[in-house]
């Protein structure tokens, strides 16, 4: 078993999956809530877009109260936030696949400790897929003791 801080490495990686990885219900809230300020894109790590549909939503609205241009910006912002509706779902599923095949790839630093090693070869030992003798052997390779040596 391969270890780094008390967790096996797999462990490690799930863990870092699990606090990395995006919720396709959180985006589409955050999409219907405060999508024209960009808040699904900020959640899904695309901020340069979002700050775009934020400064668009902020000028819209304030050209929209001092005369009427400011549909220019809120009619593009809208069809851009349809489009954004239509394909959150993929966008959320490939950040996702991205991140395991990140932590997949990743190079793990590898520890291995004399007892997780031992126990691992008495749960072997006791599941009787090794025998006795054999795990007395393992225990004293282990353990760097001579073959003749009592444990």
């Amino acid at each position: 078993m391969t270890t780094q801080g008390g967790l096996s490495s797999d462990a490690q990686a799930l863990m870092a999956f699990e606090s990395g990885k995006k919720s396709t219900g959180v985006a589409y809230l955050l999409w219907f809530f405060t999508g024209g300020f960009g808040g699904h894109r900020f959640y899904m790590g695309l901020a340069g877009s979002a700050v775009f549909q934020l400064i668009l939503t902020i000028l819209g609205w304030s050209l929209l109260a001092a005369g009427g241009f400011g549909l220019v910006f809120l009619i593009p912002l809208g069809f851009w936030l349809l489009i954004d509706a239509a394909t959150l779902g993929g966008k959320v599923s490939r950040h996702n696949q991205a991140l395991m095949a990140r932590l997949n790839t990743a190079p793990r630093q590898i520890y291995s400790s004399s007892a997780d090693d031992l126990a691992k070869f008495a749960a072997l030992r006791d599941s009787g897929a090794i025998s006795g003798d054999e795990y007395e052997a393992q225990k004293r390779r282990i353990l760097g003791a001579p073959a003749d040596a009592i444990i």
